[in-house]
């Protein structure tokens, strides 16, 4: 990664957890993702966090990054 942020974290979560739970858990559903720019306003990466990487990580890894600045309205 680029910018000196560090590698994500990523948690164990099984499909049936997520699916269940609805975690909010990409910058899509966060208050700090800029959707005009595809960027987050405190300049993390969003790339880890998108939420098609991580239901892909979900699926293939049965883990995925969590944000922890994520921000729910």
């Amino acid at each position: 990664m680029s910018s000196g942020f560090k590698t994500p974290i990523k948690d164990k979560i099984t499909l049936e957890r997520f699916y269940a739970q609805k975690y909010a858990s990409s910058c899509e559903d966060c208050t700090h993702f800029d959707a005009s720019t595809e960027t987050c306003t405190f300049g993390f990466p969003t790339e880890p966090f998108r939420r098609a990487t991580q239901i892909s990580d979900l699926h293939a890894l049965g883990e995925m990054a969590f944000c922890r600045a994520i921000e729910i309205d």
